[in-house]
């Protein structure tokens, strides 16, 4: 299971814009995927990272979630 504040501290200050994360890998009840997101986006909101773009993949086993942010 990958840390969940790892992804946020890559989320806020690397350079990279572009993000598939998978999030099946740092959380284990995948149908809670909304509530990892909503947590996610509002962590970015207070740093003032914005949300461009989104699109999530639901598949049997892993939830794709692709992201586009604004630093």
């Amino acid at each position: 299971m990958k840390n969940k504040e790892d992804l946020i501290y890559d989320l806020i200050f690397s350079e990279n814009l572009d993000y598939i994360i998978n999030i099946s890998e740092y959380i284990e009840d995948i149908y809670k995927y909304d509530k990892f997101i909503e947590d996610i986006k509002n962590v970015l909101r207070k740093s003032k990272v914005s949300v461009i773009k989104e699109k999530i993949d639901l598949e049997t086993e892993n939830v794709i979630w692709n992201l586009k942010v604004k630093k």
